[in-house]
C-alpha cells in the first residue's frame, strides 16, 4: 500500500470519528424525514445532496489542501521531499488519504439520495447526478491541492491563509461555463449538439483530469523532479479549445482570440507565480551551447511554453480579422489584423524586462519591481500622454494604440531595446565579463 495514503488513513480516521459520523447523519435524515411528512423522498434526496456537497466539496477539499499545508506548519516538509517517493505517489496518496473521511461520509449520504431519488420518480437523472458530484469533488479537491503546493514555493503566512481564496478564483473562471451548459435544452459545442447533462459530466470530468494533471505535475516541482514543460501550455490549449467550442459563429477567429488571451493570461500568471533566477537560466545556456536540448527545456520555467503557443494564435487571429465581413460580433478590420501578432512582440517585451529584474545582482525585490514597471508601461504612461493629448508619443508609448503595421513595427522596436537590455545585464552581472 502507499505509504502516504496509510499514513493519512491513519490521521484521519479512528474508532470514535468512524462511528459518530453515520450517527450524525441519521440523525440529520431522521430529522429532514420528520419534518416532511407528505413527500419525504425529495426532501430526502436534496438533504442528501446537500450534505455530500459539504461533506466531500467542504471538507475534503479542506483536508486535501491542509494535507500540504499542515506538514510546512508543523515543519516535516522538508522530510517528506526528501523520501523516495515519486511526485504521483505521493500526489494520490495525500490526495485520497486525506480526504478518505469527507468521502467516508459523502458514500453514506448516497445510500440514502439515490434510493429517494429513484422513489421520486428521478430514476434517469439520480445516477447522472451523483457522477456529477463525485466528479465535482475530485475536481476541488485536486484544484486545492495543486494551489496549496504553487503557494507552498512562496513560503510565509500569505501561502498559508491564501488557498482558499485562489481556489475560489480559479472556480468563478470554471463555474461561467459550466453554468452556461445548464440552459436550454441541448449545448452546441463545435456545432454537435449534446445533452445539457452529459455535456456537464463530462465537462467535470475534464475539470477533474486537468486538477489531477496539476496537481501531479506541482508536487513534481516542489519535489524538485524535472519534467519536460508541456504542462502549462497542455493547460492553456485545453482551456482555448473548451472555452471556444462555445462560439455561436465564426469558429476560427473565436479560437484565436480567445487562444491568444487564454495564453497571454498564461503567461503573465507563470511570470508574477514563478521566481526567475539566474542560475536556473545559467543551466540553460550551458546546455543550450553543448547541443543538449531536453536537457535544456527540463531547465525551462513554465512561461516560455505558452509564450511560444500563442504565436499561431496571434497568426491565426491576424489571418481572421484581414478576411472578416460584416457577420462579425466585433468591429475590426485589416487595421488591426497585426495587433495580435504586436501582442506576442509586447509579451515578449516584458518576459525580457522581469528577466532584467530577475538578474540584477543588488535587486532584493524583483518580483515587486517589474509589477510596478507593468503599471507604468501599460496604465500611467498611456494615461499621462493621452491626457497630455500627444498622441505620437501614446503610440509610441503604447504600441497595440498604433494599429496596422505601424503597431507591428513600433513593438519591434519595444522588443529589441528590451533583449538588448537584457543582454546588458547578463553580461554585467556574469563574473568576468564586466
Amino acid at each position: 500500500m502507499n505509504p502516504e495514503f496509510r499514513r493519512q488513513l491513519w490521521l484521519q480516521f479512528s474508532a470514535t470519528r468512524l462511528a459518530v459520523l453515520p450517527l450524525l447523519l441519521m440523525a440529520c435524515f431522521v430529522a429532514v424525514y420528520l419534518s416532511s411528512e407528505e413527500q419525504p423522498a425529495p426532501a430526502l434526496a436534496v438533504a442528501g445532496a446537500v450534505l455530500f456537497a459539504v461533506l466531500v466539496g467542504g471538507m475534503g477539499t479542506l483536508a486535501a489542501g491542509a494535507s500540504v499545508m499542515d506538514e510546512i506548519t508543523d515543519r516535516t516538509w522538508d522530510q517528506q521531499r526528501m523520501s523516495a517517493m515519486q511526485p504521483w505517489a505521493m500526489t494520490w496518496g495525500k490526495l485520497a488519504g486525506a480526504s478518505a473521511y469527507g468521502w467516508y461520509g459523502g458514500a453514506l449520504c448516497l445510500l440514502v439520495a439515490l434510493p429517494a431519488a429513484w422513489m421520486a420518480e428521478h430514476r434517469s437523472l439520480a445516477p447522472m447526478l451523483a457522477l456529477a458530484g463525485v466528479l465535482s469533488g475530485v475536481f476541488l479537491q485536486a484544484l486545492m491541492m495543486a494551489v496549496n503546493l504553487q503557494l507552498a514555493k512562496t513560503g510565509g503566512r500569505l501561502a498559508r491563509r491564501s488557498g482558499v481564496l485562489a481556489l475560489l478564483l480559479l472556480f468563478m473562471w470554471v463555474l461561467g461555463p459550466l453554468l452556461g451548459t445548464l440552459r436550454g435544452l441541448s449545448v452546441i459545442w463545435w456545432s454537435l449538439s449534446f445533452d445539457r447533462l452529459d455535456f456537464t459530466v463530462a465537462s467535470l470530468a475534464l475539470f477533474a483530469l486537468c486538477a489531477l494533471g496539476a496537481a501531479w505535475r506541482s508536487m513534481a516541482e516542489v519535489l524538485a523532479v524535472r519534467q519536460l514543460p508541456w504542462g502549462w501550455p497542455g493547460l492553456a490549449l485545453v482551456a482555448t479549445l473548451y472555452l471556444a467550442g462555445f462560439a455561436p459563429s465564426q469558429p476560427w477567429a473565436v479560437l484565436g482570440a480567445v487562444g491568444l488571451g487564454t495564453c497571454t493570461l498564461f503567461t503573465y500568471f507563470a511570470l508574477l507565480a514563478e521566481p526567475q533566477p539566474r542560475p536556473q537560466w545559467q543551466r540553460v545556456a550551458t546546455r543550450l551551447s553543448a547541443h543538449q536540448w531536453r536537457a535544456a527545456l527540463l531547465q525551462l520555467p513554465r512561461w516560455p511554453g505558452t509564450l511560444v503557443l500563442a504565436l499561431p494564435f496571434a497568426v491565426l487571429t491576424a489571418l481572421t480579422l484581414s478576411q472578416q465581413d460584416a457577420r462579425l460580433p466585433w468591429a475590426w478590420g485589416e487595421h488591426f489584423a497585426l495587433q495580435a501578432l504586436a501582442l506576442v512582440l509586447i509579451m515578449a517585451r516584458d518576459c525580457a524586462l522581469a528577466l532584467c529584474f530577475a538578474f540584477a545582482p543588488k535587486s532584493r525585490r524583483p518580483l515587486l519591481a517589474f509589477v510596478v514597471l507593468m503599471v507604468v508601461l501599460h496604465g500611467l504612461l498611456p494615461w499621462l500622454l493621452g491626457s497630455a493629448g500627444s498622441n505620437l508619443l501614446l503610440r509610441v508609448a503604447q504600441p497595440l494604440l498604433a494599429g496596422g503595421a505601424l503597431s507591428l513595427a513600433i513593438a519591434t522596436v519595444h522588443l529589441a531595446v528590451a533583449l538588448g537590455v537584457l543582454r546588458w545585464r547578463w553580461l554585467t552581472s556574469t563574473p568576468g565579463q564586466r
